[in-house]
């Protein structure tokens, strides 16, 4: 299955994103606003970057089955940031040189990224709203809970339509996966414009 092959030569990878986006710190309760700021910004500069780009240039006949349009998470990552009253750059003008566009298997490997950032979503936003240093913000989380209770449905789905690629095109598949892995793993937060305001509490 390519999502098991994509899995194990990005796991590495996944426990260093895990460090990065404050997982244990979620999960414990401990997670300050920085923090969530910041896993904000790496989502959102990610999904500028990118989004756009792999959901146009997929085959219309993926862009159907994976019903592509209910898929778009920025506007989620905006509305987070709204609540916080905190504003972001635009989307990139250009297609970043780390991803591959040139076929469907490529784009769905970095998708394959993006999608499996929200399978948890639902658990890590049951977290974060009884966590006692986020309640003040009454925060709804958005991002997190984009697919809503039809989650585990889209990844199945995806899933289907990824481990569909046939074998000799896994390489470019695995390939754009370990790049988009390697950028958030790597993103520096702080050079992103961003101009932060608490919210009235």
């Amino acid at each position: 299955m390519l999502h098991e092959k994509i899995k194990q030569a990005t796991a590495y990878l996944h426990d260093q994103l895990e460090q990065k986006m404050f997982v244990g710190q979620i999960m414990d309760g401990s997670l300050t606003f920085e923090q969530y700021h910041n896993i904000l910004m790496v989502n959102y500069t990610t999904h500028a970057a990118v989004e756009d780009f792999l959901f146009t240039h997929l085959s219309d006949e993926l862009r159907r089955k994976l019903d592509i349009e209910n898929r778009v998470k920025l506007p989620a990552l905006l509305r987070d940031f709204e609540e916080i009253n905190s504003t972001v750059s635009n989307n990139s003008a250009e297609a970043p040189e780390y991803i591959d566009l040139s076929s469907d298997a490529a784009i769905l490997g970095a998708m394959y990224v993006l999608e499996g950032s929200t399978l948890g979503g639902n658990v890590i936003a049951k977290r974060l709203k009884t966590n006692e240093q986020l309640l003040p913000y009454n925060l709804n989380y958005h991002y997190y809970q984009v697919y809503g209770d039809q989650l585990g449905l889209k990844w199945k789905q995806f899933l289907e339509v990824l481990n569909a690629i046939p074998e000799n095109e896994h390489e470019a598949a695995i390939k754009n996966a370990v790049n988009l892995f390697e950028h958030m793993a790597t993103t520096e937060v702080a050079s992103t414009t961003v101009i932060l305001v608490p919210p009235e509490v």
